[in-house]
């Protein structure tokens, strides 16, 4: 009787063992008052997200740069990086050798121009005392117009270097061009500095736009087009999102980067966007091709397999494998055994998963 009793359990687990159904490929909820969030089954055209990097650059129409125009060595600096200045402030002063000479020049001419002068009223005097001849007369004016015209020349070469009539001391200021801030500044105190030095040494930009400087690589020059929106990020402001419009596209691919440059230009009130700044861009690409798409938040994967939850319409679910196709921020596009207007499940995908595998 006792080895009954204990032999009782054992049969009755192999006969529960024995009628186990095998997985179905849907069921029932556990908990069928439960109310999943659902999303649409789209048939939509195939939207390409394409990834870029690039860069904050100045306004290249809105940008002046200040060069050396003699030699000398820097006195002093009177703008610095970053700051803000009007037309005509005073950047830096050189003291120049050049500007010597130019003064120099204009000292003579105006000796040579007052000796000239005094000539002709005096020729003019005796002309009218009948002690000089008509042809002195004539003479003398011509000297006289000769040295105006040297005089005016030197006056305008010496202001055009910078310098000044009522100033005896050879100083080259250095003004700003145009109202700005100074995104460049090449030059300190103590530098010598040459007329053919190729490098300015102020760059002033008007920062109210700014350019954004798209890298696209040569795979991906197809895809980008004139006139197509982008979404741009930084590193600076994670949270926000600038928008733009491509507006130009090189026609030359860079020998060092292999890269074609498209540009952006973005309104800079705020003064948020500062060059070289890193920028990471989105463009999204619309194709005609139409693909189902979901909501990427309903893919689930499982054993090497894409599946989503699809509600039935007697609020029961089941799972349907697909394949992913393509995959944006927005949607996945699919393969499967699914159709346009199917809902799929979103939030509380994966733990209804769980329960319809688990039956």
């Amino acid at each position: 009787m006792k080895l009954i009793v204990k032999l009782l359990p054992l049969l009755l687990l192999g006969l529960a063992a024995c009628s186990k159904p095998e997985k179905p490929q849907e069921a029932e909820t556990k908990d069928t008052g439960s109310a999943y969030r659902t999303d649409t089954v789209e048939l939509r055209n195939f939207e390409e997200e394409l990834q870029f990097t690039g860069s904050v650059s100045f306004d290249q129409k809105k940008v002046d740069r200040v060069y050396p125009i003699v030699s000398g060595t820097v006195m002093d600096v009177k703008a610095d990086l970053g700051s803000y200045v009007q037309k005509g402030q005073l950047l830096a002063t050189l003291q120049s050798g050049d500007l010597s000479d130019y003064l120099k020049d204009q000292n003579t001419a105006k000796a040579n121009y007052d000796i000239a002068k005094r000539t002709a009223d005096n020729v003019e005097q005796l002309y009218k005392t009948k002690f000089s001849s008509e042809n002195d007369l004539v003479n003398a004016s011509k000297q006289l117009e000769i040295a105006s015209s040297e005089l005016e020349r030197s006056t305008q070469v010496l202001k055009l270097y910078g310098g000044s009539t009522s100033s005896k001391q050879p100083i080259f200021s250095v003004k700003a061009p145009e109202s700005g801030y100074v995104v460049e500044r090449n030059v300190n105190t103590d530098m010598q500095i040459r007329p053919d030095n190729t490098t300015p040494l102020f760059t002033i930009s008007d920062l109210s736009d700014v350019w954004v400087l798209i890298n696209i690589y040569e795979s991906d020059i197809q895809a980008v087009k004139e006139g197509q929106q982008v979404s741009i990020t930084t590193l600076a402001y994670p949270g926000r999102v600038f928008h733009g419009v491509i507006d130009n596209i090189s026609r030359v691919v860079d020998i060092d980067s292999k890269v074609v440059q498209a540009r952006v230009i973005l309104p800079n009130t705020d003064g948020m966007l500062k060059p070289e700044m890193f920028c990471a861009i989105k463009l999204h690409n619309e194709k005609p091709e139409k693909l189902l798409a979901v909501n990427p938040i309903s893919v689930i994967f499982s054993q090497d397999q894409y599946f989503v939850i699809r509600e039935k319409k007697d609020r029961t679910y089941e799972s349907v494998p697909v394949e992913i196709l393509k995959n944006t921020s927005k949607y996945m596009y699919v393969k499967g055994n699914l159709e346009p207007g199917d809902k799929v499940v979103t939030e509380g995908a994966l733990l209804l998963f769980s329960e319809l595998t688990d039956n």
